[in-house]
């Protein structure tokens, strides 16, 4: 599966779409012009928000787009967290990821897109497994705080809500969705 087949894939399963992170357009330095965020609107399990969460922390430091569904799996339903990493001049993240929840939010899987394969592994990404590594997710588990290297506390994201607040030409609201337009200057 090629690094973009992720957003066709959430295209696919556009109905069962629950929430995503796009950041869009490819023409100033950090690589987009706009950010769109689609929140979980529904009633789901603390750890399916807290999988949605870490991975918007990442975002904000390697460049990732995310789509998270709700399909069936084997006839159960289930969370399945697409991510699209950034590719740009300059600014490689590229690769497709993907974590796989129950419908009560236990993990099952995750995995790196491969040719025509996925590397499966059985723990949670982290953002070490990125082509552009991020920092530790602030709401990781305690004993994994302990081993938080202090440079993680020092870097700066490339983007967040706040920066985007601040430096947004227009910010538009759709029901869950909120798109930050930035100036492309």
């Amino acid at each position: 599966m090629d690094w973009y087949e992720s957003k066709n894939l959430a295209e696919l399963y556009q109905d069962c779409l629950i929430a995503s992170l796009e950041l869009l357009g490819i023409v100033t330095s950090v690589g987009f012009d706009c950010v769109e965020i689609k929140i979980i609107q529904q009633d789901t399990p603390k750890s399916i928000s807290d999988t949605f969460e870490r991975h918007f922390w990442y975002s904000q430091h390697s460049l990732s787009d995310l789509y998270f569904l709700k399909i069936p799996i084997a006839e159960k339903p289930a969370f399945v967290l697409l991510i699209r990493g950034l590719l740009d001049d300059g600014w490689d993240n590229s690769g497709s990821w993907i974590e796989i929840l129950d419908e009560q939010g236990e993990f099952l899987g995750s995995g790196r897109f491969g040719d025509e394969v996925i590397s499966w592994q059985n723990r949670p990404l982290n953002g070490e497994d990125f082509n552009t590594p991020a920092p530790p997710w602030i709401g990781d588990e305690t004993e994994l705080q302990v081993s938080r290297p202090k440079w993680a506390d020092e870097v700066n994201p490339m983007w967040s809500e706040k920066i985007l607040t601040q430096y947004a030409i227009s910010i538009e609201h759709e029901g869950a969705k909120t798109r930050y337009v930035m100036s492309t200057e």
